[in-house]
């Protein structure tokens, strides 16, 4: 063997050393040249699709507040708006649909004022009717505390307030060995004349009379709204057997603290 033949033989040898112990190691077997065609025809699409998906992720330059806001729309109070006028915009769901039925998002009764009232903001509720008798009623959207009983919706109104529509909602069916359960089974019984009284962490006590009740569906808002001139309150719960829609029983103040 000549030395040009002997040179050859060392090179191919030490090609062989490095793609058996180096090329492993970089990223597993190589594919086949048949493996490689196979890619190009039938995963044409993967590739095509991580190359758009590349293109998506692109990076934009973050913006801050004082970027785009001036410091009295950073740091003011919320402008008080009428919201008894149309927005036009579609309810936004804040809740899962539970047997106390969906609590769509509402106009804020209360946005940009304070409410006034006692500090606790919960609530007293008594059915005579029902045999509900001080069941309380917290000021949350929590599920917790919808489990524990029934929630006023906060965006709503208090009692206390003229021309409120204190929206309150409870379970159908509720929770075992709590105070949600069957809380508001029979709610579909109440009819216009029967009574429902609210009292508040002061003790003050507000009694109201039933007008009607409706069945509306999940993402109804109206019912949750003010109506101009009167002062109400609403029971919600959901309909049997799928939660599908909601029971809304509605009152009007009669009777109120002097």
């Amino acid at each position: 063997m000549n030395r040009s033949q002997l040179n050859r033989s060392r090179a191919l040898t030490a090609l062989l050393l490095f793609m058996l112990l180096v090329l492993p190691a970089c990223g597993g077997n190589t594919p086949t040249a048949s493996q490689s065609e196979g890619q190009e025809t039938t995963a044409a699409g993967e590739v095509a699709q991580s190359e758009e998906s590349t293109e998506q992720w692109e990076t934009v330059e973050s913006v801050n507040p004082e970027d785009i806001l001036s410091e009295e729309e950073r740091t003011g109070l919320p402008e008080v708006k009428n919201w008894n006028e149309p927005s036009g915009e579609e309810p936004i769901q804040l809740s899962s649909v539970t047997s106390a039925g969906a609590i769509p998002a509402v106009k804020p009764f209360n946005f940009g004022r304070d409410p006034g009232g006692p500090e606790d903001k919960t609530l007293y509720l008594t059915i005579p009717k029902l045999g509900l008798k001080d069941a309380p009623v917290y000021d949350s959207l929590e599920e917790e505390e919808l489990k524990e009983s029934t929630i006023h919706v906060p965006a709503t109104g208090f009692p206390w307030q003229d021309g409120a529509n204190t929206y309150i909602a409870g379970h159908r069916l509720g929770y075992p060995d709590t105070g949600s359960f069957y809380v508001f089974y029979d709610l579909d019984k109440l009819a216009a004349g029967d009574d429902v009284s609210v009292k508040d962490a002061d003790g003050n006590q507000y009694e109201y009379r039933i007008t009607g009740q409706k069945v509306v569906g999940l993402d109804n808002v109206e019912v949750m709204n003010a109506a101009p001139g009167k002062s109400m309150i609403s029971l919600q719960t959901c309909t049997l057997p799928d939660y599908a829609e909601r029971i809304v029983v509605q009152g009007e103040l009669v009777e109120q603290p002097a």
